[in-house]
């Protein structure tokens, strides 16, 4: 397994201190973190850095690109890349959820991340609970 060190991971999330909590919790683990405070802000810098590993981002966010169209064109348009959508909803309510992303419900703790985050360096999308 790859050590975290090594891994890189783009956090999208509007929420400033529930973005600013999220990136400092997997940079103490060893991961390098970028943010974005939107959508459209996460698109561009995933298409900038291809050696992006892993998208964490909230589904609801403002700027005209959510959480589930962000994930949508990064499947689309990018080198195979995880991907975690980050909810108060459940997972069930969003009827266009897609294929091989994982989910983690709002709100969740330090150790539900990076379980998360470790689940998804395991093994391609899934639902986390």
């Amino acid at each position: 397994m790859t050590a975290p060190l090594s891994r890189r991971i783009l956090l999208a999330e509007d929420d400033a201190r529930a973005r600013e909590i999220s990136a400092l919790v997997l940079q103490t683990e060893g991961y390098r973190v970028s943010m974005a405070s939107n959508g459209t802000q996460a698109l561009e810098m995933l298409m900038l850095d291809p050696e992006v590993d892993m998208l964490v981002s909230d589904i609801n966010m403002p700027g005209g690109i959510d959480g589930i169209q962000l994930a949508r064109r990064a499947q689309q348009n990018l080198v195979p890349l995880r991907i975690i959508l980050l909810s108060a909803y459940p997972q069930d309510s969003f009827t266009d959820f897609p294929d091989n992303v994982a989910f983690l419900s709002k709100p969740y703790d330090r150790r539900a991340l990076l379980n998360a985050v470790s689940i998804s360096f395991m093994k391609e999308g899934g639902s986390i609970n």
